[in-house]
This record gives structure tokens, C-alpha cells and sequence, in this order.
């Protein structure tokens, strides 16, 4: 996803690419869940080892996660990779 000026492009062509549509749907769905439960981003990166800018950068839409992190995403959330899967079909 290219960025400019500090935000995400609506004008780049991997934004209408249906995969990374459904990455950003994923993470849209964690996000929520994350502050459902209350977590703030640190909380869930300790419990994730893995540094909050990153978890930050994908909750913005500058990075993807990779398989690695979503599965623990979903772990540090309760969640099963499974149900993420379905929830972020088309």
C-alpha cells in the first residue's frame, strides 16, 4: 500500500486488489475486538511479543500483518484464526 503525506492511498492500485481488501477487513475486526475487551495497544502487544507501533501501522492501514501475527492477534484476543476467516469473507 503506497503512502503519502502519513496516509494510507485511496488512489493505489493494491487497494482494489480483493486480498488486501480482506486483510484490511481482518484487522478492522481485531481492532474492534481489542477495544471491545478494553486493551490498549501496549497490553495487547506485551501479551502478543510483538512491538505496538507494529500492531499500530496495521490498525491505520500502513503495514499488513503476516499469517504469524494474525494467528497471534487471534490468540492474544481469544479468538479463533477460523472465525476471523469467515467473518472477514465477502
Amino acid at each position: 500500500m503506497a503512502i503519502r503525506s502519513g496516509k494510507p492511498s485511496p488512489e493505489d492500485p493494491a487497494s482494489d486488489d480483493p486480498d488486501v481488501e480482506r486483510v484490511r477487513r481482518m484487522v478492522e475486526i481485531l481492532k474492534a475486538q481489542r477495544l471491545a475487551q478494553g486493551l490498549t495497544l501496549r497490553q495487547l502487544s506485551k501479551s502478543m511479543q510483538v512491538d505496538f507501533t507494529h500492531i499500530s501501522r496495521s490498525e491505520r492501514g500502513f503495514a499488513q500483518p503476516g499469517l504469524v501475527i494474525l494467528l497471534r492477534w487471534c490468540r492474544a484476543l481469544g479468538m479463533e484464526i477460523e472465525s476471523l476467516f469467515r467473518e472477514s469473507k465477502d
